[in-house]
């Protein structure tokens, strides 16, 4: 069957993360809702390039489906899609792609946006983190030279997670001052459940002066979730980066009030 990949946005605030569940909103629901309408079909099955958490945003997201016959969809099917996406999802386009490309497993390096604020803002509400406490951006970027590279990230995964492996390879983690607050990026070929928001935690620490620069490499050797930080809240965090070898794709800039 045909197979086609669709780049599309969404504010997370009022869903359970990507994945369906049984009896709470999620974003896959919406998405699968539109593609049957749109498509005429009883099930349409839409895979994403990864599970988001509650509360989470993406502002580039990628998931691929099938149809069951050879009809060619474009910019037309785009429209109507948006026309039955609720307001905190938008579809950016539709991609024809191999019969076997996958937006999970093909998917080659994903990045994650972390915003923080630092004055009250009503239009940052549910999409940025505030903190009012000064961060010392110098000591965190130093904290985060460790991650680099591939390795053990079991200290900063969720318990009762899954993954076979805990191996990740981070490429990038830095921190800069933006106006009003602070935007951390890290980029990886995988990661684990709850990982960003965990280093985020861990940086906060060590930026508040709670935690020494010395402190991540700790908490990395330490293979043990209770030696992080506390998770920082799931509003400030996008998915803002994936990258497949048969697309050209790149980091698609938020839109969130902050300038980064």
């Amino acid at each position: 069957m045909p197979r086609y990949f669709l780049e599309l946005a969404y504010n997370g605030t009022a869903y359970r993360g990507w994945q369906n569940q049984p009896v709470a909103p999620s974003v896959q629901a919406e998405v699968e809702r539109a593609l049957r309408f749109t498509l005429h079909l009883e099930k349409v099955n839409a895979v994403g390039c990864g599970r988001t958490d509650t509360g989470v945003h993406a502002s580039r997201y990628f998931l691929h489906f099938d149809v069951p016959d050879d009809r060619e969809l474009g910019e037309r099917f785009v429209f109507s899609l948006n026309s039955l996406m609720p307001k905190d999802i938008a579809v950016y386009r539709i991609i024809p792609v191999a019969d076997d490309a996958h937006a999970r497993f093909n998917a080659t390096e994903r990045g994650y946006a972390y915003r923080i604020h630092i004055n009250k803002d009503p239009f940052l509400e549910d999409r940025s983190h505030q903190l009012r406490p000064a961060l010392n951006v110098g000591h965190m970027n130093a904290a985060c030279e460790v991650l680099i590279g591939r390795q053990d990230f079991s200290s900063f995964c969720k318990a009762g997670s899954d993954a076979k492996t805990m191996l990740c390879d981070v490429r990038e983690a830095q921190w800069q001052h933006v106006e009003n607050g602070y935007l951390f990026r890290i980029k990886a070929d995988r990661f684990l459940r709850n990982m960003v928001r965990a280093v985020v935690g861990t940086c906060i620490r060590i930026g508040k002066g709670h935690e020494p620069v010395e402190h991540m490499a700790q908490v990395l050797a330490a293979k043990d979730r209770g030696a992080a930080g506390k998770s920082a809240p799931a509003c400030g965090l996008y998915l803002e980066h994936v990258v497949y070898p048969f697309l050209e794709t790149s980091t698609r800039p938020l839109n969130t009030g902050l300038n980064g």
